[in-house]
């Protein structure tokens, strides 16, 4: 006998579910990720972007971009890149302090647990 879709499609979805239930949750403390030399260039061309194309949706605005950066030679976006750079090391800086942070306050509590007993 074969099995029916609706039942293989629950069994897939229920799999998916448990897979997803694992996942840690994201520390809201934690400092941002680097931007990429296009999400750089795209925060600072969208509003004229949307100027030029007043009727343009989301969407729109986001091809519009995405070609004109495909377009643009590698010396109009060096300073795209340079700005890539500096918050790269932004970032790492940022973690580095956040997870020094973070073991900071985990070996203090542990010298609380000790304490207790």
């Amino acid at each position: 006998m074969a099995k029916s879709k609706s039942s293989s499609n629950a069994s897939a979805s229920a799999a998916k579910e448990e897979k997803k239930a694992k996942r840690p949750r994201k520390d809201k403390n934690a400092p941002k990720k680097a931007k990429s030399a296009y999400i750089i260039f795209c925060s600072e061309y969208r509003d004229r972007v949307k100027e030029e194309n007043p009727t343009a949706g989301f969407g729109d605005i986001g091809r519009i971009l995405g070609a004109k950066w495909k377009d643009m030679s590698e010396k109009d976006k060096a300073p795209f890149v340079k700005a890539q750079e500096k918050d790269k090391i932004r970032a790492a800086r940022e973690d580095a302090e956040y997870k020094a942070g973070k073991e900071a306050a985990a070996d203090e509590d542990d010298d609380e647990e000790e304490d207790d007993e």
